[in-house]
Formats: C-alpha cells, structure tokens, sequence
C-alpha cells in the first residue's frame, strides 16, 4: 500500500489530438486508440470518448481512450478497444488500481478493456484472440520469399494480366469498396463492423502519424476491390478488404497485399498487422492471411474488470451480453433483409 501512495501518477485528460496521437504512436499503440478513430466513432455512430493519459516526472506511462457504452440501457461502461497502453510495466498493477478508481468516481459501472499485446506464454489459448504480425524490418527479398509460391504465382499471374493497384482517396471509389464489403457480408451472413461514414470520415483526416489508407485494383477500367488500411507510426493494420467475385480468378486480394507490403516498407514500417484469424486458424480467410508468411500472434481476450461489488454476477451478466449482441444484430439484419424483399 506504501508503494501504491508513492507512485500517485499526474493524469491529464486535456490532451489536443496531435499530442495524444504523437504519444501514442511514438510508444506502438494501436490504432483503434487514436483520436482519430475516436472522432471517426462520435461523427459516425454518436459514441462519446474520453482520453486519459498519465504522467509521471513528465514522461508518459499509460494511456487509455476509453469509449461510454451502456450496458443494458441502463450501465455505464468504459470500453478500451485495443487497450491501454502500459509504458511501464513495472507498475502496471497500480496504474490499473489509479485508472479503475477515477472510474468508479466518475460512474462507471465497469471497465472491458482488449489489450493489443503479445502473449508469450499461455496457459489457455482458448481465452486468447489470434493475429498475424509481419515483420517489415526483414529485406524486401525475404518477405517476397515468405509468401506461399501459390501466392507468388498468383501475384505475378495479376500483374501479367493487367491488374492494377493505386492508393485513393475517391469518394466514388470508396462507395464502390463499402458496396463490395456490404455485399459480402450480406452473402456470407456476418455482421459488417464499419458503415460507409465511418470508412469516410477516416479516409478524410490525417494526423502526420495516423493516417487512413484505401487501396484500390482494377482492371480494364473495373473496380475489382480494395483494402481500408491505418498507419499507426511504424505498424500498419489491416482493417476491412473485399474483393468483387466476378474478378477473382483476376488474383485480386494477392495483387493488393503485396502492394500494401512495398508501400509499408517504403514508410519505413516496422509491422503488418493483419489484425485478427479465427481460434481454428482453417477458415478461408485464415488460409490466406497464413500465406502472406507472417507469424500467428495471440494476445489477450475482452477483460472485465467489475468497479462495484457482486464481481461474479456482472462479469457474467456482461459475458452474456457480449455473446448475445453480434447475434441479435446477425438476426436483426436477416429480418430486414427479408422485409425489403417482400417490399
């Protein structure tokens, strides 16, 4: 408890936007953190932020952009996507005791947070998310001798027959992208975890270390697919991609990956997050992201942490809110698809 009281940190919630995305970016966080995507959140969906960073003889050891969620309607949650940020580990228990309480007096019922860091030793893969990181700082020759020589081959075949990758900022071409995603996501039955403002109010603003990035192929003059990207200082992360069925023999999602990874190196980035595979790692999507030769990354599952008594209960209660919401909006969307057609 001593060491607790000595090691009070000075927190400070008024940071400017290129303050807060310059600490972040300078210690590798996420981009999920950034104001930024926070901004993106409240313009798009309404969802109220706050950022809280604390200090310490001037220099940073923990950050957190917290987002208000309700839970029930009638809860108040702080919900961390990606984080927090820990600088300094050491005394990573008490930064957690100080944050948990200025919670708890603020109102907050609970705390889920979703640290992006690796996990280097687990006792329960299954209560671990999955990712895989590439690492850029290898020559360009080893990351090209890395990928599966099916997808080498399929990145050459591409490029003979015409394909072609550019960065845009084209509203027309973003519409085009989201309408891809969209469909995709109607036909195989997922839930869409963007909508069509969010994509472009991110695609709008840059902040000299977090940038958007949407990558466009096409062909004959057709729009055939994309890649939503954010640069978060030396780690890129790939966030939404989908490519038009009608030009997949076209070998579209190899021609965009290798793209991105030349234009990665080119900004000098140190990492390739391709930002989630599932827990079985043998879906479609796992068997290609496994080709582009990264390593398979796990880091932690939602923690919850209770700010009021009766733990047990709330952790349950929000476990089972959690499962039971990408389900009933997975429903809800199936409803109103249905709806239109009999319209």
């Amino acid at each position: 408890m001593a060491e607790f009281e000595k090691m009070k940190y000075e927190w400070n919630e008024n940071l400017t936007s290129d303050e807060w995305d310059g600490f972040l970016s300078q210690f590798h966080g996420h981009p999920l953190q950034s104001t930024k995507w926070g901004d993106a959140k409240k313009l798009s969906c309404g969802i109220h932020d706050h950022r809280w960073i604390a200090f310490k003889n001037g220099t940073p050891y923990f950050m957190a952009r917290f987002e208000e969620r309700w839970l029930f309607k009638l809860l108040k949650i702080a919900w961390i996507p990606k984080g927090p940020v820990i600088l300094d580990k050491h005394y990573e228990s008490t930064l957690h005791k100080e944050f948990l309480s200025r919670l708890k007096k603020r109102g907050f019922f609970l705390c889920a947070t979703n640290p992006w860091e690796k996990i280097e030793f687990m006792d329960k893969i299954n209560s671990a998310f999955h990712t895989i990181w590439l690492d850029l700082t290898i020559k360009k020759e080893k990351l090209w001798e890395n990928l599966h020589k099916k997808c080498r081959s399929d990145i050459k075949r591409a490029k003979k027959l015409g394909v072609l990758i550019e960065k845009s900022k084209s509203l027309d071409d973003l519409n085009l992208f989201y309408q891809v995603c969209e469909s995709i996501s109607k036909s195989k039955g997922f839930s869409l975890s963007t909508s069509l403002q969010l994509m472009s109010y991110l695609l709008s603003s840059d902040h000299d270390q977090v940038e958007s990035y949407l990558f466009v192929a096409r062909h004959e003059g057709h729009f055939c697919g994309g890649a939503f990207l954010m640069r978060c200082g030396e780690s890129v992360h790939y966030l939404w991609g989908a490519v038009n069925r009608d030009f997949a023999h076209l070998c579209i999602g190899e021609a965009l990956q290798w793209e991105i990874i030349e234009w990665a190196i080119s900004k000098n980035c140190k990492k390739y997050d391709l930002e989630g595979i599932s827990a079985k790692q043998n879906g479609g999507v796992d068997k290609f992201k496994k080709k582009l030769g990264g390593t398979v990354i796990a880091y932690p599952s939602i923690q919850i942490y209770p700010l009021h008594t009766g733990r047990k209960i709330i952790i349950c209660l929000t476990k089972i809110y959690l499962f039971l919401q990408p389900k009933m909006t997975r429903v809800c969307r199936q409803l109103l698809t249905r709806s239109e057609k009999r319209g």
